[in-house]
């Protein structure tokens, strides 16, 4: 388990939390609030599906019958450097966490053991586990601390 942990706020731009993760270099991080209580996680993912919500919304709406081809039209717009595919990327950056971050997360607790945790690792088909102690944050468990055991002589 690490516990020097990443959170990031409610309240934070996702330009503000992209720039935190980059900088720690992890793809996700516990979502707290003012008195550090787990609220959501966000994730790489998370980023890519309020992307994918945001192209439904703000383009498909404008040149499409159907939202199924939003990314397509985004990446065909972005090539060719027209300001709506400028503007939906501000638009992105300046929301907050809160709009693209996943309310519903598995946790553990400090007692659990490896292989509990593995196996929500396993079966939920997540990336990280926060472990919780008085419903903040005091731990997290990646796949990346698994590679982290296995690697060690």
């Amino acid at each position: 388990m690490t516990t020097d942990i990443l959170a990031v706020a409610p309240s934070d731009t996702l330009q503000e939390a992209a720039l935190k993760l980059l900088t720690r270099g992890v793809s996700g991080a516990p979502v707290v609030d003012d008195q550090g209580v787990l609220v959501g996680i966000l994730s790489e993912t998370d980023f890519l599906r309020h992307l994918k919500r945001l192209a439904d919304t703000d383009l498909a709406g404008k040149y499409l019958s159907s939202p199924a081809q939003s990314l397509s039209l985004l990446a065909l717009l972005a090539e060719r450097g027209h300001p709506a595919a400028r503007e939906l990327m501000d638009t992105l950056r300046g929301a907050m966490v809160s709009d693209a971050m996943t309310t519903k997360v598995i946790t553990a607790n400090p007692g659990d053991t490896l292989e509990e945790v593995l196996g929500l690792l396993i079966r939920s088909d997540i990336n990280r586990v926060p472990v919780i102690e008085g419903g903040k944050v005091v731990g997290i468990v990646t796949r990346g601390d698994v590679l982290r055991v296995i690697a060690k002589p």
